[in-house]
């Protein structure tokens, strides 16, 4: 999967190098490194349960300005030039929207930002991730790992296949907050930067074409995820396929992505 975001990187964003962050000690698959420009392994990956391990993205990133981008994700257009302007008024950023009630993925807001001692909490889109290698990104993450090391029970985040119940969101968002850093927003008519395949429909994903169409639930009347109030239609610029669904499109642009830079294929499943 990460080969295959690195390759619709050099499609849609060809200028903007390229880096795999892995597992120290993990064997990396054969011909994958080629299509990166660094390869750099967690310095402490056991520190980091689960996903959380986006927290220890800070010291083995290469750059002084980087956008981290989970690897089951592809870029489908070429107008990144324009998330990069806008996530950069700040040294860390996300999209997403500030809340002081309510709830978010079980959890309760206003127990959230209790324990998390500030004024609002950040639901915010971790797929993609701004940060800079200065002051100001450096206390981000040590904020959000002092928030991992307490392990207060109203910041953990538990969803389906979440491993131990670690997400990393309810720790990046804290620090947020903390250090008074707002999201970024989007609107569907300017196209957002990241949408997930998550409970879409109508999904038109075309590489060739640098289209990434898809409609997304407005909200949902029973358990946060069935009987949608409504839909919007986003074009999005990066494309989250969660699990890998649906399956069929991913596996479509895989093989059209290794065909054009001569990888070879690689069944899904």
């Amino acid at each position: 999967m990460a080969a295959n975001l690195a390759l619709s990187v050099k499609l849609n964003d060809p200028s903007r190098p390229v880096t795999l962050l892995y597992k120290n000690g993990d064997e990396l698959p054969d011909g994958v490194a080629a299509h990166f420009d660094h390869c750099a392994p967690f310095e402490n990956p056991d520190d980091y349960p689960g996903v959380t391990i986006k927290l220890g993205i800070y010291e083995p990133t290469p750059y002084a300005e980087a956008m981290y981008v989970d690897a089951d994700c592809l870029i489908m257009k070429r107008d990144m030039d324009r998330h990069w302007a806008k996530y950069g008024v700040q040294d860390f950023n996300l999209s997403g929207v500030t809340c002081t009630s309510g709830a978010y993925y079980g959890c309760d807001v206003k127990a959230m930002m209790a324990a998390a001692g500030v004024d609002y909490f950040v639901a915010g889109n971790c797929g993609a991730l701004f940060f800079r290698k200065n002051s100001g990104g450096e206390k981000m993450f040590r904020d959000a790992r002092a928030y991992l090391a307490e392990r207060h029970p109203d910041l953990i985040e538990t969803r389906p296949r979440r491993g131990d119940g670690l997400s990393d969101q309810p720790y990046f968002s804290a620090a947020m907050a903390r250090n008074g850093l707002q999201p970024v927003s989007y609107t569907a008519e300017e196209g957002t930067v990241m949408a997930t395949t998550y409970l879409a429909k109508d999904i038109d994903f075309d590489l060739a074409a640098g289209r990434g169409l898809l409609k997304k639930p407005t909200g949902f009347r029973v358990m946060n995820r069935l009987w949608a109030k409504g839909w919007v239609a986003h074009d999005t610029s990066i494309a989250h396929f969660i699990d890998l669904k649906p399956l069929r499109v991913y596996q479509r642009l895989s093989d059209w992505l290794r065909d054009r830079f001569g990888m070879p294929r690689y069944v899904f499943e």
